[in-house]
C-alpha cells in the first residue's frame, strides 16, 4: 500500500490528473481499472476519478511497489540568479545571454532550475514532498535575449499570473538595439504564422497567420543603429524579431531575420513589466 497526503500545491485538481503526474509507472488504463475495483480510494473511500482533491487528503494505492514509485526529482548544483524582485508568491529574474528559460533535457541547467535550486536553499521548495507542483515560469525568452523571466512558488500564483497574461493585465516592454536609422516613434501590426524556428510573416490576415501588435518609441542613435523602446500588445513567437525585419530594421545580430551586418550579440532585453492588479512594477535599471 502507498499513502499520499495532498499538500497545498497537489489541491484542486483531479485525481486522474494527479495520478497520472505523480506515478510515471502507472498507466491510464491501469488507473482507471483500479479506481472501479477500489484499489485506489481517497480518505479510505471509495474514489471518483474526477473528484477534486482538497488539502490534506489521503489518497490510498493497493497496487504493486513498482507502479507506486513517484517521480525522482532532483536538484541541479547552485548556479548564478540575478533576483530583482521577490514575494512570497513570485520571484522574478534577470535571465543572462545565453541561458535557456526552460530545458529540455532531464536535469538541465535553465531558469527553472535555478529557480527551484534557490527556493531549495532557502527551504521554501522541497521536491521530496510536493509530487505534482514544482515552481515553475510564467512567461519564456529566447536563448539570446535577456530579461525578466515571472516565476511562480506555488500552483496558485502560477494559475493566477497565467490567468493575467492571457487577459492583458501584464505589459511587458522591451529594449533594443535595431540596424538602421528610425527617425520617429511607431507602431507595428502584421500577421505571423510559426514554422519550425522561424515566424513566417503576412501582412494581411490568413488562415493560420495570428495577429501581432507592437509600438515603439525611439530612444538614440549610434553609427548606423537605433536603440528602441518596445511595447507588445501581443505576445507571437519571435514577434519583435519578425517585426522589425518586416519594416527593414531587423535587430542588429539577427542574422534569422536579414541581419548583414558584422556584430555577432543580439541586443534584446525584456527590461520592464507592469501589472494591472496588486504588484509594483518591476525594471531592470541600465
Amino acid at each position: 500500500m502507498k499513502e499520499m497526503i495532498i499538500l497545498k500545491d497537489d489541491a484542486n485538481q483531479r485525481l486522474d490528473k494527479y495520478l497520472l503526474k505523480t506515478f510515471p509507472n502507472l498507466s491510464q488504463f491501469m488507473m482507471y481499472k483500479a479506481i472501479r475495483n477500489k484499489k485506489i480510494k481517497v480518505n479510505r473511500k471509495r474514489a471518483q476519478f474526477n473528484q477534486l482533491l482538497k488539502e490534506k487528503d489521503s489518497v490510498l494505492l493497493f497496487l504493486p511497489e513498482d507502479v507506486c514509485e513517484t517521480k525522482e526529482r532532483k536538484i541541479n548544483p547552485k548556479l548564478p540568479l540575478n533576483i530583482v524582485y521577490e514575494d512570497s508568491n513570485y520571484i522574478f529574474v534577470n535571465k543572462e545571454y545565453g541561458l535557456l528559460s526552460q530545458s529540455n533535457q532531464k536535469n538541465g541547467d535553465c531558469v527553472v532550475s535555478r529557480i527551484q535550486t534557490y527556493l531549495y536553499e532557502k527551504g521554501e521548495y522541497n521536491f521530496n514532498q510536493s509530487s505534482s507542483f514544482a515552481p515553475s515560469i510564467c512567461n519564456r525568452l529566447d536563448r539570446n535575449t535577456t530579461g525578466l523571466i515571472i516565476g511562480a512558488k506555488n500552483a496558485n500564483a502560477l494559475r493566477q499570473m497565467n490567468e493575467a497574461i492571457s487577459s492583458h493585465k501584464v505589459h511587458k516592454y522591451y529594449r533594443a538595439w535595431v540596424s538602421g536609422i528610425l527617425e520617429k516613434d511607431g507602431e507595428i501590426s502584421l500577421y505571423l504564422r510559426k514554422e519550425n524556428t522561424r515566424a513566417i510573416i503576412s501582412m494581411n490576415k490568413k488562415e493560420g497567420y495570428k495577429e501581432a501588435k507592437l509600438k515603439y518609441k525611439v530612444l538614440e542613435h549610434k553609427e548606423n543603429e537605433t536603440k528602441v523602446e518596445i511595447e507588445l500588445f501581443t505576445g507571437r513567437f519571435h514577434q519583435i524579431r519578425a517585426s522589425f525585419s518586416s519594416i527593414g530594421h531587423p535587430l542588429v545580430a539577427d542574422t534569422k531575420y536579414g541581419y548583414k551586418g558584422k556584430k555577432k550579440k543580439m541586443q534584446l532585453q525584456a527590461y520592464k513589466l507592469t501589472f494591472d492588479f496588486d504588484l509594483p512594477v518591476i525594471e531592470i535599471k541600465e
